[in-house]
């Protein structure tokens, strides 16, 4: 039992012997690395040259080169001319906010507009400096309430509205505030003071004093005492109470002087000075010099014109071309950038790097710096590291060597080794991992010997970890699965393979680690991390690192160390604390994703630092800094276009933002001023209105959306690093406005259209239901009409048919009556004839007769004949009874001509009755002559021809007068 713990103590030891670093070295070398960020023209697409900066409340950068003003909010770049296209030499933000820019004959301020643009307004009108020519504008200083300018020719010192100008002697070639004081180099005479009410100079310190030299940099020391560094390399004491200066250090050789173009306090123990051609010495205030510092050497130009220290402690140089920040505040340090690193080894405070291309050292981290070494004669890959005693192992592409007291030595001649592991039991002797299978190698006194194959496996074995079994090893094939190996006890062959893929629980044989996780093997792989049943000889998932880590990603690390585990997952590492597995924290390495070497992933943790391995070189991380800060994200620009032209949207305005309707793109532009320009930077966002979640996280610093419709939104955002800095989740609340033909007056319009067509359409509709009622009133009083038209028909059918009936009946009764009223008329006319004969006689028999008696009788008859006489009555009482016959003949006659007698409508009458002329003449007691006379008469009459019968006209006339 003792020996299995000691065997599972000395597995452990094994593992995190790399692990036990001293933290206060770390810390050395944490603090003796800067990351340094640039920017080159392709960047800035400006002039390179760049001579001043500020960083303004919100964290935006602001720039002056020879093209003007730079504008920097860690995502997007920004260029203002001045009026006069002159290079900005000079910027100041005062206490009240309000930035200063000087350029050539130019003074004025840098605003911002409600929608988020910086503009520049001029002040040479204001301040009556239409036609002075003061040239470029060096420096601008706030003091004691005053704006202070300095140009070659003068200080322009501005207070409210007024304005002094104080002229130089020579030239004012440096000016600067020290101990609470504004000092003035003028280059014929030395230091001058600006006095309190910034209308004199003070004369304090002669230049004389300090070899009449360029004062670049001043730099304070404590209270009253600073320090002067000139431009010839001469760093000076100075104190203005004194009026004292000593000579304290000279930076440069006789010879080989670099002129000092600028100088910034660091922090309270170091000074930085910009150089013409050595980029940056870092002075102490103890007087020490470090010209080699190997973080300053990334800045890549070496002329060094000026320095600018954020309110973060970060200092941004500008440079002759280009710019670049040293990052103090930087989570890692990129110590090694050179190849890609498969192993680290730290030995008594010196770091061994195992590469691509051989192995290397750092050592000396005093001074904040180091040195950076190779171990010769040794290029190529290099795979791992391992101290034994006081030597390291080195497992190389080209064998194994030993590397002790700077002297490299190789192993037998064979090539191809990954690692060495230690056997249980066997002091001195170890397995030697190859390319293909394994060998035993033991240290003899003081000399390794590489000593024979182990015959029976013929696999690689970079990955292998012993049993808890005696000589048992577990090896892992990245494409064969696992193999479980049985060494004899002399460890000259193997006795024994067994070999596990799919059929004994793993879901797939690739990519499958073993790793000894705190006293416990377990094996890593595409679909989870499994541990293995010596019963049922199966792989079985770990329950508890499987709810820690997600199964459905490829673990391809695991290292537990006392307080955390740390893993490499899908090629992104993190780590979770022992006693708080809940957290698994891996922002703050975002920036490695991607960047290990598969199957080679190195991790080296101490405490609250940890190196990795990657193939961009060597990172440390402070896991101090590691926190969940938050710093705010900003709008930069909110654009909408419609067509080619591109309005700006307010972002500084209290108003309810109002946008157009037919804008064809709506662009919000964003950055995280504090933190973008110094890590990688991601975005996710939300339109409220439109979208129904976050967005991924993308490196888009921007988001548009096309033709959005009428209606209030809320556009939030929310920024991250690649080093786990949050931005605050800010929003923007906008109302896209309705087209003319959306709003409430184009509505109530629609509205009242829609009620005056509804009213149109009710009406319509009621006018044609009263139609179709009508129409139907009408089909039916036509119908009943028709019924009773047919009805009446019917009846007219039945009464036509009746008065045809009586028609015929009435005719032929009007027939016989005429027949009768004309033989009437013919009788009464035979009778007269016969009472006129009867009478005649009588006359004759009167007067034949002789007898008195006789006569007398005779005379007494043809009295009663006489009384019973026919007359013209008859006549008369025809006319009556034809007129009935036949109604309005006679009528009808006068109508035609008016002249008719009454003796010539009798005759029509009769005529009409077709009798002949004698039975005529014998009714009208006429002569046949007197009737043939009286027709002609009636023919001319009735306008009649020849041709025509006058009967058949009589005969027609009553019908046509009918008719």
């Amino acid at each position: 039992m003792v020996r299995k713990y000691f065997y599972a103590f000395l597995v452990f030891f094994s593992i995190t012997v790399k692990a036990q670093i001293d933290a206060a070295f770390l810390k050395k070398i944490k603090s003796s690395v800067t990351e340094t960020i640039s920017f080159g023209k392709n960047d800035f697409k400006s002039d390179s040259q760049f001579w001043t900066m500020i960083e303004d409340n919100d964290g935006v950068l602001i720039f002056g080169n020879n093209s003007g003003i730079l504008i920097f909010d860690g995502e997007y770049w920004k260029s203002i001319s001045l009026p006069n296209k002159s290079s900005v030499r000079s910027l100041l933000i005062d206490e009240n906010g309000v930035i200063w820019v000087g350029g050539y004959n130019e003074i004025g301020n840098l605003k911002k507009d409600e929608f988020g643009n910086y503009y520049y307004k001029s002040l040479i009108d204001q301040l009556h400096l239409n036609n002075i020519n003061f040239e470029n504008t060096w420096k601008i200083h706030s003091i004691n309430n005053k704006i202070v300018i300095r140009t070659f020719k003068e200080l322009i010192v501005i207070m409210g509205k007024s304005v002094t100008h104080i002229k130089a002697n020579q030239a004012f070639t440096y000016s600067a505030v020290a101990n609470g004081n504004l000092i003035v180099q003028d280059a014929e005479n030395g230091i001058y003071l600006l006095n309190k009410n910034g209308d004199k100079l003070i004369f304090n310190i002669s230049s004389k004093d300090f070899n009449n030299s360029l004062i670049t940099a001043s730099l304070p020391i404590n209270n009253e005492e600073f320090f002067l560094v000139t431009s010839d390399g001469y760093v000076y004491l100075a104190n203005l109470n004194s009026k004292t200066i000593i000579k304290q250090k000279e930076l440069f050789e006789k010879g080989h002087i670099d002129p000092i173009n600028c100088g910034i306090q660091k922090n309270d123990s170091t000074l930085l000075l910009g150089t013409l051609s050595s980029k940056i010495i870092e002075l102490k205030k103890n007087g020490a010099v470090n010209k080699t510092n190997i973080s300053f050497n990334k800045v890549k130009n070496t002329a060094i014109l000026n320095f600018y220290k954020l309110k973060s402690n970060n200092i941004w140089v500008l440079q002759n071309n280009g710019i670049s920040c040293l990052d103090f505040n930087s989570q890692y340090s990129n110590i090694f950038d050179f190849a890609s690193v498969y192993d680290i080894l730290i030995d008594n405070q010196t770091i061994y790097i195992a590469t691509n291309e051989g192995v290397y050292y750092l050592n000396k981290f005093e001074n904040f710096n180091y040195q950076l070494n190779k171990i010769e004669d040794l290029p190529g890959q290099t795979w791992s590291l391992t101290k034994v005693e006081d030597e390291i192992i080195i497992g190389h592409n080209d064998g194994i060597f030993v590397f002790k007291n700077n002297i490299l030595k190789r192993i037998d001649g064979r090539t191809g080794f990954w690692k060495i592991t230690p056997i249980k039991g066997k002091k001195n002797s170890f397995l030697a991992s190859s390319y293909n299978g394994l060998f035993l190698i033991e240290k003899e006194k003081s000399n390794w010997v590489l000593k024979h194959p182990i015959n029976g496996f013929e696999e690689s074995t970079r990955d292998i970890l012993p049993s808890d079994d005696p000589n048992t090893y577990w090896v892992c094939h990245g494409y064969k699965g696992v193999y479980r190996l049985v060494i004899n006890a002399e460890y000259t062959r193997v006795e024994s393979v067994e070999h596990f893929t799919t059929n004994n629980g793993f879901k797939s044989p690739f990519n499958i680690n073993v790793v000894n996780y705190n006293g416990k093997i377990v094996f890593t792989t595409n679909n989870g991390i499994y541990t293995f049943n010596k019963k049922t000889k199966t792989f079985i998932p770990d329950k508890t690192l499987n709810s820690i880590l997600n199964p459905s990603k490829n673990t391809r690390k695991l290292l537990y160390t006392k307080n955390r585990t740390w893993f490499v997952q899908d090629d992104e590492p993190g780590y979770f604390n022992n006693n708080n597995v809940k957290e698994i924290i891996k922002a703050p390495f975002s920036n490695l994703k991607g960047t290990f070497n598969e199957g080679m992933e190195c991790i080296v943790p101490n405490n609250n630092y940890a190196f990795f391995g990657t193939k961009d070189g060597m990172f440390l991380y402070d896991i101090h800094k590691f926190n969940n800060q938050k710093t705010f994200t900003s709008f930069s620009n909110v654009i909408y276009t419609k067509g080619n032209q591109k309005q700006f949207a307010p972002i500084n305005s209290s108003k309810n933002i109002e946008l157009p309707n037919n804008s064809d793109i709506l662009r919000f532009e964003f950055s995280a001023p504090k933190i973008a320009p110094y890590s990688q930077m991601q975005y996710s966002y939300f339109l409220e209105g439109l979208d129904d979640n976050w967005s991924s996280w993308s490196t888009n610093p921007f988001k548009e959306y096309t033709k959005l419709s009428r209606g209030q939104y809320v556009f939030k955002v929310k920024s991250k690093s690649n080093t786990g800095i949050n931005g605050k989740e800010i929003s923007y609340t906008f109302t896209v406005l309705p087209a003319w033909y959306q709003t409430n007056l184009a509505y109530l319009l629609y509205i009242l259209l829609f009620c005056s067509i509804a009213f149109m359409i009710y009406k319509l509709i009621m006018k044609k239901i009263e139609n179709e009622k009508r129409k139907t009133r009408l089909e039916t009083l036509k119908d009943q009409k028709l019924i009773k038209l047919e009805l009446e028909q019917l009846k007219l059918s039945i009464e036509k048919k009746k008065i045809t009936e009586d028609n015929n009946h009435l005719e032929l009764d009007l027939i016989d009556k005429s027949k009768e009223l004309a033989n009437y008329t013919l009788l009464l006319s035979k009778r007269k004839e016969a009472f006129l004969e009867l009478s005649n006689d009588l006359k004759q028999l009167k007067d034949i007769v002789k007898n008195n008696e006789s006569k007398n009788k005779i005379i007494q008859i043809f009295k009663k004949l006489n009384q019973n006489s026919i007359g013209d009555k008859y006549l008369e009482i025809f006319d009556v009874n034809f007129e009935r016959v036949h109604l309005n003949f006679f009528k009808n006659l006068k109508q035609i001509d008016s002249s008719f007698s009454q003796r010539e409508l009798r005759l029509c009458a009769l005529i009409k009755m077709n009798l002949t002329n004698k039975e005529i003449s014998h009714i009208l007691n006429i002569s046949d002559r007197g009737v043939e006379t009286a027709r002609y008469r009636i023919r001319k009459k009735l306008n009649l021809s020849s041709s025509e019968s006058l009967s058949l006209f009589l005969e027609n006339l009553t019908i046509n007068a009918n008719d």
